[in-house]
Parts: C-alpha cells; sequence; structure tokens
C-alpha cells in the first residue's frame, strides 16, 4: 500500500514539475491555450460496515453429525423445519428466516431471537438430510441461558455394524429382493388399486438382528418387518391429500438396540466407574428420553413431562422413486386398514419400571389400564424390575414432520425360546419410527421443584471446573448426555425435566469418567462415593437430592489458554484498489471444535474470548472454529494454534472501490 501511495505522489509532483516548465517555454503571443494536469486519482477499497449486523438477544445452534457422531460428509445437504414455523425464530442478521436460512451443507445451522420474555422460549425443530432419516430436538433459551447449542444425530439409511460402535443397524432393500418366513424367493408385482402381490406366499419380511458377536456383553435385539398381500402405499401429496402410489417402494429399516445387556454387566464394576461410553445408540434417540407426551386423564393439563425408558426402538421407510414416503397401507375389502406387522426382539436385560403383567385370559385394554393412561405410568411408586415374559408394554410412534411422540397401543412380551430377548409383536397401519417404551413421570411436585435443578461442578483442587466435560446421566434403557455445549458456564449444571427413576451420574472426557464424588447443598455425599481421587459413577435413588450441591473432579488440569478471536467481514477484492480497506468486526455465531467433537458455541458482538485446555503429556489436543457469515448460510471452518496468540475468523466478502483523488504527500 504504502509503494503504492509513493508512486503516485511522484507523479503528482512529476506532472506540476512539467505544467511548470511548459509555462516557462510557452509562446503566449502564439495564445497557446494551456490546460492543466488531469488530477491524479487512486482506487480506495470501501470497508465492509454496510455488512456489520445488530446483535440479538439470544441464539441457538444446531449442530448435526451422523449416528456415530462423525461429521457429514461434504456432499450432505441438512434441512431444519420448526413445527408451527414460530415468528419469534430469526437468522443470524436479526430477519425473518429464508430458505437458505434452513439449509446447510456444512452439519451446522444458527439462529437468533430479538427478545426472551421472562417465562424464556423453547422451540422444537427437526433436521432432515439426503441419505439419512430424520431426527429432531428442543432448544430452550432464557435469561440465564441465551445463547445455547444442541447436537443431533442422523441415521444413515444404510448402515454396517461395527466393533466398539454403537449398536444400531440400517439397510436399505428391493421389495422383490424380500422373501417369505421361510426364506424362498417371492415374485412381487405391485398395482394402484389392487396392492401388493406375492405369488400366493402370503407375506414377505425384512429381518435384521445385532450381531451377537460385535454386541457381546453390550446389546442383544433386532426387528422384522412383515408385508402382506394386498396392500397397499399410500403417500401424501402437497395439499395433504392421501395419494396411492404407482410403484413399488424402496423399504428401509433401521434397528436401535437399548443396550440393556451392556447396562446391567458393567453397573458397578471397576470400568463402569472408570470409563464411558462415547457414543450410543440412545443419543440418536428422536427427540431425546426426557420429552412431554400427552398427560394422562387424571392430570389437569394438556402435556406432561417425563422419561422413555426404551426397550429399543425402530425406524421403517418406504420411499418410492419420486422420494414421496408412505405414510399408511390402505384400506382392505372390508374397509378395514391394512397393516404391517413389526416384531421386535427385546433385550432380556431390559428394566422394566412399571410393572404389571397381562394374566392368562386377561382383557388387554383392562389390565393396562391398571398402570397406564395414553401410555403413560400412573402408578404413584412404581418399583421397577427386569422385563418378563407376559409384562404390558407400551407402543409409541413417532411424528417426523411434528418430531413428536404419540402411544399407540399396548404390546405384550413373549418367550421366544432365547436367553438374551424376548418378543414384542405389534400391527401397524402408518410409517415412522416405531418405539417400545416404558414412559414415566414425577407424580406431585415434591420430588423436584419446578421439575429443574442446579449444581456446581469443581475440579480435584476445589476450583470452578473449565474443562470441556459432559453430564452423563443413564440407567438401563435411558441416557441424558448434557453437553458442555449445552451450558453456559463450565463450572455449572442445570438439569430440566429430571427423569423419575433411580440413575448414576458420570463426567464425561475423551471416553473417560472424571467424576469423583457427589454432594448435595449441605456438604453431605451422596451415592457413597468419597472424595479420594478415584472415577465414580455415582448412583442417585433421587436425582433431585443434587440441587444446589456439588459434583467434584478428578482432576485439576493446568489453566486454560485463553485466546482472543475476532470474527470479521475482509474485502475479498482488496487487490482490486490501491489502498485496502480495514476489516470490521461483526457479531456471528462461531462453534468450537476439540479434537473434532463439538464442545462450545459462542455469540459475540465482536472479540472474544475461549478457553484451551493445554495437552497433557502423550495427548494430541487440536481445535477448530466453525463459524457463519451472519448474512447468510455460508460457514467457514478454521484450524486455531493452541496458544495464546489473537487470531482472526475471516469472513470474505466484495467490497466496494471508488476512485478518489489523490490527497496530501503520503495520505490517502
Amino acid at each position: 500500500m504504502g509503494n503504492k501511495q509513493f508512486k503516485l505522489t511522484k507523479l503528482a509532483l512529476a506532472l506540476g514539475v512539467s505544467v511548470s516548465l511548459a509555462g516557462c517555454f510557452s509562446d503566449n503571443d502564439n495564445n497557446v491555450d494551456i490546460k492543466p494536469p488531469p488530477e491524479p486519482t487512486q482506487k480506495v477499497v470501501a470497508p465492509p460496515t454496510d455488512q456489520v449486523v445488530e446483535k440479538q438477544a439470544g441464539s441457538f445452534s444446531v449442530v448435526v453429525t451422523d449416528s456415530l457422531g462423525n461429521a457429514l460428509a461434504d456432499d450432505v445437504t441438512a434441512s431444519i423445519t420448526f413445527p408451527g414455523n414460530p415468528a419469534t425464530v430469526l437468522n443470524t442478521a436479526g430477519e425473518a428466516l429464508g430458505e437458505d436460512d434452513t439449509t446447510s451443507a456444512a452439519g451446522s445451522f444458527a439462529f437468533t431471537v430479538a427478545e426472551i420474555p421472562e417465562a424464556g422460549l423453547t422451540f422444537d425443530f427437526v433436521v432432515t438430510a439426503n441419505g439419512f432419516l430424520s431426527n429432531s430436538g428442543t432448544v430452550e433459551l432464557t435469561a440465564d441461558d441465551a445463547d445455547v447449542a444442541e447436537l443431533i444425530r442422523l441415521t444413515p439409511r444404510t448402515l454396517t455394524q461395527e466393533a466398539g460402535k454403537a449398536p444400531i443397524i440400517a439397510t436399505t432393500s428391493a421389495l422383490t429382493d424380500l422373501k417369505d418366513a421361510d426364506g424362498n424367493d417371492v415374485t412381487v408385482t405391485y398395482t394402484a388399486g389392487t396392492g401388493l402381490s406375492l405369488g400366493g406366499a402370503g407375506s414377505i419380511e425384512l429381518n435384521k438382528k445385532l450381531d451377537s458377536t460385535i454386541n457381546a456383553g453390550k446389546a442383544a435385539g433386532g426387528v422384522k418387518v412383515k408385508l402382506k398381500e394386498g396392500t397397499k402405499f399410500v403417500a401424501k401429496n402437497a395439499d395433504g391429500e392421501d395419494v396411492e402410489l404407482d410403484e413399488l417402494p424402496t423399504l428401509t429399516v433401521a434397528y436401535f438396540g437399548n443396550e440393556a445387556t451392556g447396562f446391567a454387566a458393567n453397573n458397578g464394576t471397576a470400568d463402569d466407574n472408570a470409563n464411558a461410553a462415547a457414543d450410543s445408540a440412545l443419543d440418536a434417540f428422536p427427540g431425546g428420553l426426557a420429552l412431554t407426551v400427552a398427560a394422562p386423564e387424571s392430570e389437569d393439563a394438556a402435556n406432561v413431562s417425563g422419561s422413555f425408558t426404551t426397550g429399543g426402538f425402530v425406524a421403517i421407510e418406504l420411499v418410492d422413486s419420486q422420494n414421496r414416503k408412505v405414510k399408511n397401507f390402505g384400506k382392505n375389502a372390508d374397509n378395514q386398514d391394512n397393516t404391517l406387522e413389526v416384531a421386535m426382539q427385546v433385550d432380556a436385560k431390559t428394566s422394566n419400571p412399571c410393572p404389571i403383567t397381562l394374566p392368562e385370559g386377561g382383557d388387554l385394554a383392562a389390565e393396562a389400564a391398571k398402570a397406564f393412561d395414553k401410555g403413560v405410568c400412573t402408578v404413584a411408586a412404581p418399583v421397577a424390575r427386569p422385563l418378563a415374559a407376559e409384562d404390558i408394554f407400551p407402543v409409541w410412534s413417532y411424528d417426523e414432520d411434528a418430531g413428536k411422540w404419540t402411544f399407540e397401543s399396548y404390546g405384550v412380551v413373549k418367550a421366544n425360546g432365547t436367553d438374551d430377548t424376548f418378543d414384542v409383536v405389534v400391527e401397524v397401519n402408518h410409517l415412522s419410527y416405531w418405539n417400545l417404551d416404558f414412559f414415566t413421570y414425577i407424580i406431585g411436585a415434591d420430588k423436584c421443584p419446578n421439575r429443574r435443578f442446579s449444581f456446581d461442578i469443581v475440579d480435584s483442587a476445589g476450583n470452578p471446573s473449565q474443562q470441556y466435560a459432559d453430564v452423563l446421566v443413564e440407567a438401563s434403557g435411558y441416557r441424558l448426555l448434557i453437553g458442555a455445549y449445552n451450558r453456559t458456564n463450565l463450572a455449572k449444571g442445570t438439569f430440566r425435566n429430571p427423569p423419575s427413576f433411580p440413575v448414576k451420574l458420570k463426567m464425561m472426557k475423551d471416553g473417560k469418567n472424571i467424576l469423583d464424588s457427589a454432594m448435595d447443598k449441605d456438604g453431605n455425599l451422596l451415592g457413597g462415593a468419597a472424595t479420594d481421587g478415584q472415577a465414580s459413577a455415582v448412583n442417585f435413588p433421587n436425582l433431585c437430592s443434587l440441587d444446589g450441591g456439588k459434583l467434584t473432579l478428578t482432576t485439576a488440569p493446568a489453566a486454560p489458554i485463553a485466546k482472543n478471536l475476532t470474527p470479521q467481514f475482509t474485502c475479498s477484492n482488496n487487490d482490486a484498489g490501491d489502498v485496502p480497506a480495514t476489516p470490521v468486526s461483526t457479531p456471528t455465531i462461531a462453534q468450537l471444535f476439540r479434537n473434532d467433537r463439538f464442545v462450545k458455541t459462542f455469540y459475540p458482538s465482536g472479540t472474544f474470548s475461549v478457553n484451551l485446555e493445554q495437552a497433557v503429556a502423550g495427548a494430541n489436543v487440536t481445535y477448530k472454529v466453525r463459524y457463519k457469515n451472519p448474512r447468510n448460510n455460508t460457514w467457514f471452518t478454521k484450524d486455531i494454534g493452541l496458544n495464546a496468540t489473537a487470531e482472526t475468523l475471516d469472513i470474505p466478502v466484495t467490497c466496494t472501490v471508488n476512485e478518489v483523488p489523490v490527497t496530501g504527500t503520503g495520505g490517502n
């Protein structure tokens, strides 16, 4: 820049000298009109101040991974919708959402809100992507937690089991490749109006089971989906009307084990105390296991908040070549709903937190009503026990568009001649995720006031924790992971809607449990774990006893490195000018990743500080930041050094170039 200015100044001086000389040697008698030389100019790039956005009252971001926690491939574009289309959700420029704001090829979304009322804000959302099954979640913003985040896992439509990975298996198959119950080939044809024709076979089925070798000691189960002669495939058109397909769709089935075998085998062991599963099939549960469903008739409310204890769940999709999803199976000759048969194999180690058994010859609906209402357990103080044959098991379905679970019917647990699983067979008249779940909630307000509580987290030296560690709550068929990204303050934890059954708690970091002990607000040890520097999984008969209490960690790492980052607009066309523009900082949303795992979200006005944990001997720690242009849904990723050197998060834009007179002898 300096050289260009210097050359222009010399040019101006040279021109001035030329004019002077020309005046000396001109022949004024000839009346020659000597014109002054053109005024020298330079091209100045204007700073992109017009791109800077106004910071809003709050924000939330959503990070999307596959079901094993890996980043989505570069060619996968995800979409997000908000059921009910709440007008209070804004883009990061503080404007109403447009189509570009709800699609992303980066695996991240970000939004803002203009204000947060005293009661807070809650938003449900649904995430979809080509080649994946959909998933949903909920974010809650309050005045104290105004910038929050959620991580959503999407399951590929085809997924092969891997040792050491979450027990999920998914497959996509043409209906013409399916066989009958005896494993014989079947001639499969389809005609609209008549339905599925199976050449006299009666039915075809897709049978998927977890590999007993890969999942030994961890999970057992599977699913069998049976399609019957005469089944019709009905989708919804753009107007929401039923339209029967005119071709055979493709069938996708994904089964998610509840890992009850692993929980039973490891519970209370030394390995259980020291370790924590980095990934679980339950992490991919649509909407999570702490949720809201329709309230029993006994409640003076439309909905009730509680927790699912799952026996495993399955996703079933039928999609044609035009990407139309089958919603139901039409009517038979008697004008009754056609159905699919879904037979789920349930891990025999599954816990039953609301046990009721169907007696021989008993009426299922009448017996279920003794313990359930709309699938919700209404027993005031149920005593959990292992699942047993003839137990009544509520069946739930998932509305992909609304991201909500709805009670469907009751199934009965049946012995199947194996030691590791039971069978539960249900008839379904529409497609979705199907889930065998016990839903329990706190009856009365005495157990946990306002259904939430908070606690402190300190390191082994007693100082407020500065570690990117996750709070993990587990029970048989239940898992709640509260990531560091869910917490504004790493030294604080807040539970909303805690489970009403006994659980154990860990602090999870890099697959290791670093929880030493837990104390209540009066300093009494909880769960029997002493503060001795040894990792412990702390058991809680009532998790609310942690309200106002404290978790102590086994570690006290060196103080983190504070590093300043500045998100800023930079002119990508600075080379087009003689004088480049100075970058301009802007509010935007940034996401911090540690070893490729999402750990924190930020919504700064400009320069902000991130804390980077120093690597311990022999450990490799890397950090990167994913940040966006607040004016659109373009995301950038930058590796940042594990040091205190300030860095910028550059957002390139095309700036205006103005041609202006050269002023002074060295200025602009």
